[in-house]
């Protein structure tokens, strides 16, 4: 008995060291660092991840995240420029022909050019390749900042136009044209962000 709770305590002893020594790593976590590294550098700091065991076995495994691009990192530059500037025409096509085209028709058309309904589209995650794009942008905090706004506009879009397909019925319903015409109007801002984009590139 006495053996037994002489290792209970080692082990327990043992756990507490490992917890302690996991919240010394990193001596300086990635928030008080921020005002020393600056903007551009704490977008980019990676967020360590520490998973500790307990027990006789126990051990400390710190594993820091690769950079956000790496995500997309079946996506080369190369093939990501390639699909901005085929997302960015799709975007202005789809503008010089809404009267004759869109204006009259369904949301799912609408959506099928924006990327958010099927796979056809350039736009089609389109967000993989501006994360690839960002280690291009002349100012990564500001492209960065215009890349959410795409996406958040985009989204909107999306929203209006499937929105679209379910107005109308009985009743007062909202008819599908205003649907459209709201869809229109985020279109157009999107066009704008791109374009802002484009120049950071």
């Amino acid at each position: 008995p006495i053996k037994m709770v002489s290792l209970g305590k080692f082990l327990l002893s043992l756990s507490f060291l490992s917890c302690a020594m996991a919240w010394n790593v990193p001596s300086q976590d990635v928030a008080t660092q921020a005002p020393s590294l600056g903007r551009r550098a704490f977008l980019l700091t990676p967020t360590p991840v520490v998973v500790v065991g307990v027990g006789a076995a126990s051990q400390l495994l710190v594993t820091v995240p690769p950079a956000a691009a790496a995500a997309a990192a079946a996506l080369d530059t190369d093939a990501a420029t390639t699909q901005w500037k085929s997302a960015v025409a799709t975007i202005d096509q789809l503008l010089a022909h809404w009267d004759t085209t869109y204006a009259k028709g369904t949301g799912d058309a609408i959506r099928t050019k924006l990327g958010t309904q099927g796979i056809t589209s350039p736009l089609f995650q389109i967000d993989k390749a501006l994360r690839v794009l960002r280690d291009k942008a002349a100012d990564i905090v500001e492209f960065t900042e215009q890349t959410d706004e795409f996406l958040l506009t985009l989204s909107r879009a999306d929203s209006m136009a499937y929105s679209a397909n379910f107005a109308g019925g009985s009743g007062k319903p909202t008819p599908p044209a205003v649907y459209i015409e709201k869809a229109h109007q985020e279109i157009v801002k999107l066009q704008n962000v791109a374009q802002s984009l484009s120049l950071q590139l």
